[in-house]
C-alpha cells in the first residue's frame, strides 16, 4: 500500500519514468546515482534531472562525496523521504477534494448551462451575458441537470477520502517506526553515556589512590628522617649511664693514686 501511494506522488511530480525510482530507493538509504541511472537505463544527466525535480518538492534528499578515482568529481547518493512524500500526496488529495466539494456545492445551489456542439459550460451569469446562446457556434444553450453530475462528483470525493484515510494510516505507521528507532537510539546513547561515566569514575578513583599512596610514602620518609636526627642528638648530648659511671670511677682512681703518692713522699721525708 505504502509503495503504491509513493509511486503515485512520485509520478505526479517527475513523470511516469520516475515510477521505477520507488522500486530502487524504497526502504534504502544513500543509493549511488550511477547505480540508479544503470537500473533506469538512462544517462546520468537524465537521472539527475529527474532526481532534482523530486528534491525541489522535498520528496528525496542527497549527500555528496568526492570521488578521487574520477578526478575529484562529486558523486551523489540519494534517499527517498517516505514521510514527506506521503504528506505531499495528502496535500494534493485535500486540494482535489476541496475543489470537488466547492464544485458540487455550486451545482446544487446554482443553475448551469452548456452547448451540446462545443461542450462548453457556462454559469447562469455568463449565460445571461451571452443571451443564452453559444458565442462559438450560435446554438442555444441548454440547462444542465445537476443530478447527472452530482452523483459522479460525490463518487470522486468518496474515493479521495478513502485514499486520504489510507495515507493517514501509512503516516501513522511511519511515525510509529520512527518513534521506535528514536527510542532505540536514545537507549544506546544512554548506555554509552553511563559507560563513559563509569570509566571516568574509575579513572578518578585510580588517580585518588595514586595520590594517597604518594602522600603515604612522603610521610614515611619524613618520619624516618626525623627519627635518624633524634638518635644522633642523643649520642652527642646525652651519653649513656654506664659510660658516665666508668669515667667517674677513673677520675676517682686517679685522685686516690695521687693522694697515696703524696703521703708516701711525706713519710719518706720524715724518716730522713
Amino acid at each position: 500500500m505504502q509503495e503504491r501511494l509513493l509511486k503515485k506522488i512520485i509520478t505526479d511530480c517527475a513523470g511516469p519514468e520516475s515510477e521505477k525510482l520507488v522500486d530502487i530507493l524504497y526502504k534504502k538509504q544513500n543509493v549511488n546515482e550511477f547505480l540508479i541511472a544503470k537500473k533506469l537505463d538512462l544517462t546520468i544527466n537524465q537521472t539527475r534531472n529527474m532526481l532534482y525535480k523530486l528534491a525541489d518538492s522535498g520528496l528525496v534528499q542527497f549527500i555528496r562525496k568526492k570521488d578521487k578515482k574520477k578526478g575529484g568529481w562529486y558523486t551523489y547518493f540519494w534517499t527517498l523521504k517516505t514521510k514527506r512524500s506521503l504528506f505531499k500526496y495528502k496535500e494534493k488529495i485535500l486540494k482535489e477534494s476541496t475543489s470537488l466539494e466547492s464544485r458540487l456545492k455550486s451545482l446544487e445551489t446554482e443553475r448551469h448551462f452548456y452547448c451540446e456542439n462545443c461542450d462548453i459550460e457556462y454559469n447562469e451569469e455568463n449565460a445571461l451575458l451571452q443571451d443564452y446562446t453559444c458565442p462559438e457556434c450560435g446554438e442555444i444553450l441548454k440547462m444542465k441537470n445537476p443530478a447527472e453530475f452530482t452523483g459522479h462528483i460525490k463518487k470522486e470525493i468518496k474515493g479521495l477520502q478513502e485514499i486520504q484515510s489510507q495515507i493517514n494510516e501509512e503516516i501513522k505507521n511511519v511515525e510509529a517506526k520512527e518513534e521506535k528507532s528514536k527510542e532505540r537510539r536514545l537507549k544506546v546513547e544512554k548506555k554509552e553515556k553511563e559507560e563513559e561515566r563509569k570509566k571516568r569514575k574509575l579513572e578518578r578513583d585510580k588517580e585518588k589512590k595514586k595520590a594517597e599512596k604518594g602522600k603515604k610514602k612522603i610521610k614515611k620518609k619524613s618520619v624516618k628522617k626525623f627519627k635518624g636526627k633524634k638518635k644522633k642528638q642523643k649520642t652527642k648530648k646525652r651519653p649513656g649511664k654506664k659510660k658516665f659511671q666508668k669515667k667517674v670511677l677513673k677520675k676517682r682512681d686517679k685522685t686516690k693514686s695521687s693522694l697515696f703518692k703524696a703521703l708516701k713522699r711525706f713519710s719518706n721525708k720524715g724518716r730522713k
